[in-house]
């Protein structure tokens, strides 16, 4: 028989016993699970196919990242849709750290006005872990084409509507937005050819199917040196450090506000992930991008390392650019249904 004093101490342990296997049962994270993390592989899904400098980094982030973790990374692509296959793949995983992205900012911000409905809400079902780089982009022509810069190739667009044919790596990329843009502008009407990732649109532009487009530098660049293609300029408030040579788009006189911005990619996590797990990835991330040797390889992708970020740092440019790519969607026209 309980005594009175014991009693109020039994009905607590009950409560709490009941608690716990309340949680296990509905497959929520514990302390216990998050303290223990990672004891298996962690997923990390590309939104893109391979080959392209997004998933490039992925790879290299999963390799130098793994031995720290103790675990595998599995790098896995599921391209489509402008990534929002991938992504909501991540956003409808279990919340346990296994399964994570690494995103271009588009497939969570862009792509929330430029399509009619996604599948999962980026600013609720999302966590955002590690602004990994700025990504800005280089704008490519054809060696055939008449124009050297980027004022001369817009000057031509507009003399000569209807021409021109322009590629983009995913429907509602900055590639399309910001041409979509610059054609609205210059009422070039220019035929917009969206590829799901930017090794098809490369072959494309090689054949002579596709006149201009954005891409990465370090895709574009053999391209370049070989003389098939020819750079028109850099996205963004500064050069690339890989192309010191090519001057930005700004600087060419396109001072409009879409070829001043650029994108970033990022370690995303579906939302209700413990902190302490987002915190050690972002941790483990944030040791891996301090190697000179990594920050290296990263610029020769075209992309500048992020050194200092974090899972707050990241939410905070998320929420900064969405308001500032809300009215460059608007202003482009561009639409997916």
């Amino acid at each position: 028989m309980f005594s009175m004093t014991s009693r109020p101490r039994e009905t607590r342990r009950l409560a709490l016993s009941l608690l716990a296997g309340a949680l296990c049962a509905i497959g929520l994270p514990t302390v216990h699970a998050a303290e223990s993390y990672p004891n298996k592989p962690i997923r990390v899904i590309v939104g893109l196919p391979p080959g392209g400098a997004t998933d490039i980094l992925a790879r290299l982030l999963a390799e130098k990242m793994a031995p720290a973790l103790g675990q595998t990374m599995l790098v896995e692509n599921r391209p489509g849709a402008g990534a929002i296959i991938g992504t909501d793949a991540v956003a409808k995983a279990a919340p346990d750290g296994y399964t994570i992205s690494l995103i271009l900012s588009n497939a969570v911000i862009a792509n929330q006005f430029l399509y009619s409905q996604l599948p999962y809400d980026p600013g609720k079902d999302i966590a955002y872990i590690y602004q990994l780089v700025d990504a800005a982009v280089v704008l490519a022509a054809t060696a055939e084409q008449p124009f050297q810069t980027a004022p001369q190739f817009a000057a031509y667009a507009q003399a000569n509507p209807g021409k021109l044919t322009y590629g983009s790596y995913s429907p509602g990329s900055y590639g399309h937005v910001a041409m979509a843009y610059l054609d609205d502008r210059l009422k070039s009407q220019m035929t917009h050819v969206g590829y799901k990732g930017e090794a098809p649109m490369l072959q494309d532009m090689l054949g002579g199917r596709v006149d201009v487009a954005f891409g990465s530098a370090v895709n574009m660049t053999p391209h370049v040196q070989s003389g098939k293609l020819k750079f028109l300029g850099v996205t963004g408030p500064r050069r690339m450090s890989v192309l010191p040579d090519v001057p930005t788009l700004v600087e060419q006189g396109l001072t409009d506000e879409p070829f001043k911005v650029f994108g970033w990619a990022g370690l995303i996590a579906p939302a209700g992930t413990p902190r302490p797990i987002l915190d050690r990835l972002a941790s483990e991330t944030r040791k891996v991008l301090a190697d000179p040797d990594v920050q290296q390889r990263i610029r020769a992708l075209g992309f500048e390392p992020v050194l200092d970020s974090s899972p707050q740092k990241t939410r905070a440019r998320y929420d900064a650019d969405v308001p500032i790519w809300k009215k460059l969607v608007e202003a482009s026209g561009a639409k997916i249904q």
